[in-house]
């Protein structure tokens, strides 16, 4: 079973060098399937199909030239949007930075100052927050990249994507089942050992959602970090009509950042006056763990491998009752 990664390459634009048809070969030899745009010059705002790429990738690479590149309303590049997208969604990230933009063809550099110290900047940027690595030419470029691929691979394993109707059929469905049994025998004897309720926090109980985000202020765009206080029965209640038919744990993930998306900005307020924006918020992997533990502590949900792909979440009678008298309206006056 041979298994795909979907990379996003990002070698800005324009390309006077011809660096992003030079380095495809080394990732399609390492099994990685090279995402991405290859021209950006209509004045259009590309942004938004490049954060859907970089969702839909396993990891993300970015070569630097001498060319920071044309800016956004915000007063950044398209590359830099995209690695910022990037962190804040949590990818791995491999950056190739060229060593004296200064030697490069007219063409392939900055030719005002200021688009230089953009570009320098952004260079120390990715050196103090991502792996990387420095070329000359596009030949070293592609003899670098070849190098460290398997090392940093291995150091970030993905899940990948395995072409459908390779993985095994009728092997497949018997281990489905296995596991299928193995999880309800799980559930029965988490039920046995499931603390009282009346000792856990619950209901109006107070609960801490760590999430990261961009903030946007002054046409600048910063990476700031932000606490927002809910109440267990707010995080229940928000997650609880997505896991009526079942729902993976991408889904809660994103039902949660969305709902924090709403309160982020008046939160970041005092510590960002300025900020008009906040986009790209990331819930920290800690929080949702612990409201997956704290909610099946409960007796509210329950683990299930046969539905919606694996890591499945569905309510059990005892949640869907919670769910019931928590969102459901009364009567006016009732």
């Amino acid at each position: 079973m041979e298994k795909r990664h979907p990379v996003f390459l990002s070698t800005g634009y324009p390309d006077p060098l011809g660096v992003r048809q030079k380095v495809l070969a080394p990732l399609l030899n390492q099994a990685l399937m090279p995402l991405g745009m290859a021209a950006l010059d209509d004045g259009a705002d590309h942004m938004p199909l490049a954060q859907r790429l970089i969702d839909d990738s396993d990891y993300v690479v970015l070569v630097l030239g001498g060319l920071y590149g044309a800016l956004s309303p915000l007063g950044l590049s398209q590359m830099h949007r995209e690695f910022v997208y990037a962190a804040t969604k949590r990818k791995p990230v491999l950056a190739f930075i060229h060593e004296a933009p200064s030697l490069l063809p007219e063409a392939a550099r900055e030719g005002s100052r200021e688009g230089a110290v953009r570009r320098d900047d952004f260079a120390r940027l990715l050196q103090g927050k991502t792996r990387c690595h420095t070329w000359r030419e596009p030949e070293d470029l592609v003899e670098r990249l070849a190098r460290v691929l398997p090392d940093w691979l291995r150091t970030h394993p993905a899940a990948g994507w395995v072409r459908p109707g390779t993985s095994g059929g009728t092997e497949d469905a018997v281990l489905r089942r296995r596991l299928a049994a193995l999880e309800a025998e799980r559930e029965r004897w988490l039920t046995d050992q499931r603390p009282a309720a009346a000792a856990l926090a619950r209901g109006g109980d107070p609960v801490e959602l760590e999430y990261s985000c961009a903030v946007y202020q002054g046409g600048a765009c910063k990476l700031a970090r932000g606490r927002s206080r809910w109440q267990w029965e707010a995080v229940f209640g928000s997650l609880a009509p997505k896991m009526l038919e079942g729902a993976s744990e991408a889904v809660l993930r994103k039902t949660l950042e969305q709902a924090l998306a709403r309160r982020a900005l008046e939160e970041l307020k005092p510590r960002f006056p300025e900020a008009h924006a906040v986009r790209n918020v990331t819930l920290a992997e800690p929080v949702l763990q612990q409201i997956k533990v704290q909610l099946r502590a409960l007796g509210l949900i329950r683990h299930d491998e046969r539905g919606a792909g694996p890591g499945c979440w569905r309510l059990t009678a005892t949640g869907d009752a919670a769910m019931t008298q928590l969102l459901a309206r009364r009567r006016e006056g009732g």
